[in-house]
């Protein structure tokens, strides 16, 4: 299994909204094929870091989706932050 993480830092009167928009998202990339869940996580930083963690089955599963239309119009839609990072990790135990 593979985990993605994106990660960045929402200035305090931006969080909530950060939230709402992640909170009602398409939901295209739900459907698929390898994709297992996200998850969405908020600090309780007065600027709060906000995760957004997906699971796939495996790497090529991930970059099927990444190289989707869906993907691109779900990046665009989001307006990426510039301190954004991204990283990949394999699970290798449960």
């Amino acid at each position: 299994m593979i985990v993605a993480i994106s990660r960045f830092r929402a200035p305090p009167e931006e969080a909530d909204g950060w939230v709402q928009r992640l909170q009602e998202r398409s939901r295209r990339v739900d459907g698929y094929a390898g994709f297992l869940g996200l998850e969405v996580l908020r600090s309780f930083e007065r600027s709060p870091e906000i995760l957004l963690v997906t699971r796939w089955t495996d790497r090529d599963a991930m970059k099927a989706y990444f190289q989707s239309e869906d993907f691109q119009r779900a990046r665009g839609a989001s307006a990426a932050q510039e301190d954004a990072t991204f990283a990949l990790y394999e699970v290798v135990a449960t």
